[in-house]
């Protein structure tokens, strides 16, 4: 097993309520997906770090506020579509301490290597 720090963004007061009851979540993990303030959280609970990996599907401007989160040497795994598909542009200086992002087309999985999912 993984040991990790877990950090998350929702959308709703419910989201968070099963995260901290049923996940055992801390409350001050859990940041809101709708605006950019989780940056800001994100930072304070990594001690100005960042992630080292983060699972993405936010877009527009909250996907680059994600891209900035991400730890030297860390890893954005992009699963959503919207910006790949209207041909968005990725800042390319947070390459620059070594950061990695990669793209999951989770519907190309499920339909053409399914074996992968049902393990």
């Amino acid at each position: 097993m993984f040991d990790a720090d877990i950090f998350v963004t929702v959308s709703t007061e419910e989201k968070i309520n099963y995260l901290v009851s049923e996940i055992n979540l801390p409350r001050s993990r859990i940041f809101n997906s709708r605006n950019s303030s989780f940056v800001e959280g994100i930072m304070r609970e990594t001690q100005g770090r960042g992630v080292d990996l983060a699972l993405n599907s936010l877009s527009g401007e909250l996907l680059h506020e994600t891209w900035r989160c991400i730890a030297e040497f860390g890893t954005m795994l992009e699963i959503g579509k919207r910006d790949i598909l209207g041909a968005a542009k990725l800042d390319m200086d947070v390459f620059l301490a070594n950061r990695s992002y990669s793209c999951v087309d989770l519907d190309q999985v499920v339909a053409q290597k399914p074996w992968v999912i049902n393990k």
